[in-house]
């Protein structure tokens, strides 16, 4: 068998070095939702949401500034040359003019295109907010699925190391036994097989433990330390599969931004006709001149207007940007309805699974307790010659495949929950993470 452990040995390498460490780390147990508030305050993917959304939101605010008064000046000084001399009484009309004018625009109404400019924005701001709400839920959704798998594979973990740990104390008796005379070589063979799968299980689940803690560094940006087995809250959870279904409706982040995207399409529409109405505003302008228009010495003008401009024709282009319009606002309708149907069967999916997994944790549970039973009876037949090592090395087995069902069947069970919360739209909420208030605030329009 020595050639059994200096394989294991080698298989173990640097990552059986990286997993102890990790695993013997002393500091405070990490919760879930300490590893979901790290995430959602650090992952890269949220940061890059959060600023596309902040980017709509000054885009909002910058629409506004179409209302506000707009100052301009211009002011120049070059050459001028009047032809003929004669018509400006002056024989010498080469001159260097100097000119300034200060222009005041205050726009009074252009056919509601701006205030509809300013919902659109408004509207696609909150779009982008409710889209990082659902990145977040989503993203703290996957940060629960790495930190269960996490915990479960090192439950795996210490499973194996009892399941090679019982193997090798069988082999030890087994062996004394066909070397003492009294046992066959062929059994000493049997369970020198089992003893390489059990070693073989041991690395793989190490292996697996040290690549989920990989993934969980990647998503959370921490090491794993000390992980707890986490509970979701049953009070988060709807009674009934119909009430889940209203929730989702209510609450769920992707259904919003499916609405918002509609009211900016609706927006946009009624914006694209404002080129059939005119534009109202009112222009206040101070110019200052010198030896301008042909004529030495200074001179300034002052006016204020009221000033309409109206597009009688444009090609066209108008209208086939309003019909352009009409077609993107019912686009925007059916997607929404296909948000509401992706959202629905996300729902229905998650409660289905949450049900399979408690009926299936059940009747594992049973087995678990029926291999444990005969693990039990068979030592004691065995002590008194009813049974073989082999025999016992058979329920082993059985004990140790029922035990990781029913480990995997326990961790299901949990993740159902938080889909089941995700997919209702109050994971974030039932996990009690801050979230920051800039996330939460409405954008009005």
């Amino acid at each position: 068998m020595a050639h059994i452990g200096e394989n294991v040995l080698k298989g173990l390498s640097l990552k059986a070095i990286a997993l102890a460490i990790a695993l013997s780390n002393p500091v405070s147990a990490q919760t879930l939702e300490q590893a979901v508030s790290i995430t959602l305050a650090s992952n890269p993917e949220l940061k890059s949401a959060f600023n596309q959304f902040k980017s709509r939101e000054y885009d909002a605010e910058a629409s506004s500034g179409a209302y506000l008064p707009k100052i301009d000046l211009d002011a120049g000084i070059g050459y001028e040359g009047i032809n003929p001399a004669e018509s400006s009484g002056n024989r010498n009309t080469d001159l260097t003019r100097k000119d300034a004018t200060l222009t005041l625009t205050q726009l009074i109404w252009d056919g509601s295109a701006t205030l509809n400019d300013m919902d659109r924005t408004a509207a696609e701001a909150e779009a982008d907010r409710y889209q990082l709400l659902a990145d977040a839920s989503n993203m703290a959704l996957e940060v629960t699925k790495i930190y269960l798998d996490a915990t479960k594979a090192s439950e795996i973990l210490t499973l194996s190391e009892n399941n090679l740990a019982i193997h090798k104390d069988i082999y030890r008796d087994i062996k004394k036994r066909a070397d003492s005379g009294i046992g066959s070589t062929a059994d000493v063979t049997q369970v020198e097989a089992r003893l390489a799968k059990a070693h073989s299980n041991l690395v793989a689940a190490q292996n697996n433990l040290f690549d989920i803690y990989t993934q969980f560094r990647r998503l959370v940006g921490q090491e794993p330390v000390s992980l707890e087995f986490p509970r979701a809250d049953q009070n988060a959870i709807p009674p009934t599969l119909e009430n889940a279904l209203n929730m989702a409706q209510e609450n769920h982040p992707v259904i919003k931004v499916a609405q918002a995207d509609v009211d900016a399409a609706r927006f946009q529409y009624k914006q694209s006709k404002a080129p059939n109405y005119p534009t109202l505003s009112f222009e206040a302008a101070q110019s200052w001149r010198n030896d301008a228009g042909g004529v030495k010495g200074s001179s300034d003008e002052l006016s204020a207007m009221l000033r309409l401009r109206y597009n009688l024709y444009n090609g066209g282009s108008d209208s086939d940007r309003t019909q352009s319009a009409a077609y993107q606002l019912n686009r925007s309708k059916d997607l929404r309805e296909k948000t509401f149907r992706t959202v629905e069967e996300g729902l229905r999916l998650s409660w289905s699974a949450l049900d399979l997994t408690l009926q299936q944790k059940h009747f594992l549970a049973d087995h678990v307790d029926s291999a444990s039973k005969t693990v039990v009876a068979y030592r004691k037949q065995y002590q008194i010659g009813q049974r073989t090592l082999l025999d016992l090395l058979n329920t082993e087995n059985e004990l140790f495949e029922a035990r990781k069902g029913y480990l995997d069947a326990r961790y299901a069970e949990q993740y159902a929950k938080y889909r089941v919360m995700n997919a209702s739209g109050n994971l974030l909420d039932a996990l009690r993470v801050d979230i920051p208030q800039e996330w939460t605030t409405k954008v009005e329009y």
